[in-house]
């Protein structure tokens, strides 16, 4: 019975370390594909990060979040002929904490990027977890009632919402304004990170959850993906 047991273990161990490795791997070869489709000084790209910084997120956990959001900029030309970059924290409530896409300039490029979002605090907006705030807020940015200096038309100027989260929503859902971003030509990918995500309610955000939804059981786990996009293995 015991050596029953033990190959049921070895067997549940093995089947969820094949399922990080394919997610990583799909992870790894949907970013860097997107990453690439962006790069160049002569890509006109408009991408909103909206970024967890709720409560339960640890000090070296939101430093992975950043880190990632920076190895995906590494080789994408920041300005405002090129590409811009809208970053939206939520909590309790969402924010342009920074606004390159909403309200661009020419002092917006990669070294002023670089410097804000270093300086983005852990706590800003509180302890909850508004997804559907912060899809709202991406929403009125892309076609809505903060829309006026968005780049269009959007089959043109590619625009991209990359969706980071630490645990499943709170209140009202997101999947509908996650739906309608993407009819209008919007590309949106969802990353959950840690055991309390649902990762079915990630497949339910985008049209294409083999290709834009993913999910990572621990911060290990997601930061190998950041890793490999910085460059490295």
């Amino acid at each position: 019975m015991k050596g029953v047991f033990a190959v049921v273990a070895f067997i549940l161990v093995m089947g969820l370390f094949t399922f990080a490795q394919s997610n990583l791997e799909r992870a790894k070869r949907e970013l860097k594909r997107l990453r690439d489709e962006l790069a160049g000084a002569n890509k006109k790209s408009d991408i909103l990060f909206l970024f967890d910084t709720s409560g339960r997120v640890s000090s070296s956990e939101f430093q992975t979040q950043k880190g990632f959001v920076m190895n995906i900029l590494n080789t994408i030309t920041v300005s405002v002929d090129s590409t811009r970059i809208e970053v939206i924290p939520f909590a309790d409530t969402a924010s342009r904490f920074i606004d390159g896409v909403s309200v661009p300039s020419l002092d917006k490029h990669k070294c002023q990027l670089v410097e804000k979002f270093n300086s983005m605090p852990q706590s800003i907006n509180g302890f909850g977890r508004n997804t559907h705030g912060a899809f709202k807020l991406a929403f009125d940015i892309c076609l809505g009632q903060l829309s006026a200096l968005k780049r269009v038309p959007l089959y043109r100027v590619k625009t991209v919402v990359i969706f980071l989260t630490v645990g499943p929503w709170q209140g009202q859902s997101p999947v509908s304004i996650a739906k309608n971003l993407q009819q209008a030509n919007i590309e949106v990918f969802v990353i959950g990170v840690g055991n309390r995500i649902l990762e079915n309610n990630l497949q339910k955000m985008v049209n294409n959850a083999d290709k834009q939804a993913f999910y990572f059981r621990t911060f290990q786990e997601f930061a190998e993906l950041s890793v490999y996009l910085r460059g490295g293995e």
